[in-house]
């Protein structure tokens, strides 16, 4: 899939993301201990087992119907017609009783499940970590306690994550494994560790920027000193499971709707947040800097986070760390420029689908060719979100 031109396929998170950076903002301008919720009804020693490859793909199948379809289809009825983008006939119309995220779930689910199910029926290891991770795609925000991590295709994730000991598929299992703490949850995600993926990946920042924030968080002072002595000597800040949403892509078949685009763009962009912890910023602190070995510490994390950094966190953590630390005024101004605009064109070009679910004013098409576009921005440049966002920023100003 090609970035289109002006906007013709003109895609997460208008919603989505902008709720999402606001609560990361807060999280890092204001208390950095995120609350990690355990998942009810996870044992807490769990043991990774070997789960049947047929049991394994129906559960991760059964998951993304569940996901996706809302139940038995409705006669129309008094229907009402939706601006359904790329979808044409009767399927455009949905019944009186049925809510709009209900009549898209019934007409792409098909589409979508196969999707996933070709993906972990996959005999690439990577196709399958993503496809199996896709089971756990949540696209529309949810209040309400998280879902449990103990689950056969977190499990199945856990072991290719494991057998196979690649970046990528080690750091998609952690994402998954984790529920906005730092500790892996019980089950079979105990199986891995970010140590570990440190381990594999040892050129990459990010792995011990998260294993600092887990030892400030536990009090361990010694252990924030040695993983910041990690992540300050890594050369890059690579989120190597963004990496993953090409193979993704290429699965889906030819001449798709723009609609099937964006709610995949959607199902992905979900199980692929990346990023260094907000955290970073205490432990970057003013009063944390007074020591000379530790400022030292934080430019040089502060540097890599800038010229490497490939979410819109990472942006925004790379901007903020420079102001505290005083780093050059040139390279400052940059980075506030750049943050301001990567999140100006967050909010105003990429608007999320989701984002109208009562059903008042329709799925329209223009909102999903903006979004469809956003991930055609990303897929080009690789999973970089904030390469991504630069593209479609310097289109909305007509410079190259």
């Amino acid at each position: 899939m090609k970035l289109k031109e002006s906007y013709r396929r003109a895609w997460p998170w208008a919603a989505l993301v902008i709720v999402l950076l606001g609560c990361v903002l807060l999280l890092v301008l204001a208390d950095h201990t995120p609350k990690r919720q355990l998942a009810k009804g996870a044992g807490s020693h769990s043991p990774v087992t070997h789960p049947n490859p047929e049991s394994a793909r129906a559960n991760t199948s059964a998951s993304a119907d569940a996901a996706t379809q809302p139940g038995p289809i409705r006669s129309p009825g008094t229907a009402v017609k939706d601006e359904l983008c790329g979808v044409s006939g009767l399927e455009l119309l949905r019944a009186g009783d049925e809510t709009l995220e209900q009549h898209v779930g019934r007409v792409m689910g098909p589409a979508l499940s196969g999707w996933t199910s070709s993906l972990a029926a996959s005999e690439d290891p990577r196709r399958r970590a993503i496809g199996v991770a896709l089971a756990n795609a949540r696209p529309k925000p949810t209040l309400g306690e998280e879902p449990s991590k103990d689950t056969p295709a977190n499990n199945h994730l856990v072991l290719l994550a494991i057998e196979t000991d690649d970046p990528a598929i080690y750091a998609l299992a952690i994402r998954q494994c984790s529920g906005g703490g730092y500790d892996l949850a019980p089950g079979p995600c105990q199986g891995i560790s970010w140590e570990h993926w440190a381990s594999i990946d040892p050129d990459n920042a990010i792995p011990w920027l998260w294993i600092a924030a887990r030892a400030e968080r536990a009090g361990d002072q010694q252990g924030v000193e040695d993983a910041l002595a990690k992540a300050s000597t890594a050369t890059g800040t690579e989120a190597p499971e963004r990496a993953l949403d090409a193979l993704a892509f290429e699965a889906l078949p030819a001449g798709n709707a723009p609609l099937e685009e964006a709610l995949a763009g959607a199902e992905l962009i979900s199980i692929l947040p990346g990023g260094a912890p907000g955290a970073i910023t205490s432990l970057c602190s003013e009063a944390a800097i007074q020591q000379s070995r530790r400022k030292q510490q934080c430019s040089a994390i502060a540097t890599v986070l800038a010229t490497q950094g490939s979410t819109l966190l990472d942006l925004v953590l790379a901007s903020i760390l420079a102001d505290q630390l005083g780093l050059p005024q040139e390279l400052r101004t940059a980075l506030s420029a750049e943050s301001q605009d990567a999140r100006s064109t967050m909010a105003g070009s990429v608007p999320y689908p989701w984002s109208d679910l009562d059903g008042s004013s329709g799925f329209r098409c223009a909102t999903v060719l903006r979004y469809d576009a956003y991930i055609d921005a990303i897929d080009a440049a690789r999973g970089s979100e904030r390469a991504a966002l630069g593209v479609l920023s310097r289109l909305a100003h007509g410079t190259k």
